[in-house]
């Protein structure tokens, strides 16, 4: 059987993905995997889209919309829908929330970037696009005696709406978990880690 570059292409991503968490996923990606987000028929530039801050932000139709996808183009266009839609004042030039995405995810990727993985795309870069930077940042102890300490973001209460439309929880609590920086949850399973990550 001939395989195409295409299908060959989505088994390598697939085999490489597997079984990763998305430990920062909002919306309706909370409970996804990393491969559950990846469209392994569209190029590299827009496979991993959904990975990290846009996870938070699109609604469970729209995930599914996006990995329905069959090529480049259609990504293309459904990724300018995507901002279109966000745009509260689509008569004037310029699209606020596009633009807060961008620059944020620009200094994400300067302040969060770790073991490879573009700052964007990790769990305290993702928090951080989709809600700016918390109110104060704080460190507990360790939930276990050898562990490292949790890095605490507060937001207060007068925290405005994220891109997401919504406000943000009050507290994120982040832990080291080998090379990373994940999403720390009392009792959750840590995720696994794969050093192999699509391109941002």
């Amino acid at each position: 059987m001939i395989c195409s570059a295409t299908a060959k292409r989505a088994l390598i991503l697939l085999a490489l993905l597997g079984t990763l968490t998305v430990g920062c996923g909002g919306g309706g990606a909370s409970s996804r995997s990393r491969a559950e987000l990846t469209n392994p028929f569209l190029g590299p530039e827009h496979s991993a889209w959904l990975i990290g801050p846009v996870a938070r932000i699109a609604t469970p139709q729209e995930i599914q919309e996006f990995l329905a996808l069959q090529d480049d183009r259609q990504a293309e266009a459904f990724v300018q829908g995507f901002w279109e839609r966000r745009d509260p004042a689509p008569d004037k030039s310029g699209n606020p929330v596009r633009e807060a995405f961008d620059a944020r995810s620009e200094e994400a990727d300067r302040k969060y970037s770790e073991s490879g993985l573009s700052g964007r795309r990790t769990d305290r870069g993702a928090i951080f696009v989709v809600y700016g930077p918390p109110s104060k940042v704080d460190f507990e102890v360790s939930p276990t005696p050898t562990g490292s300490p949790l890095e605490v973001w507060t937001y207060g209460a007068d925290a405005p709406s994220g891109l997401d439309a919504k406000r943000p929880a009050g507290v994120y609590r982040f832990i080291k978990q080998g090379d990373r920086t994940v999403l720390y949850v009392a009792g959750a399973r840590p995720a696994l880690i794969n050093p192999e990550e699509p391109p941002r």
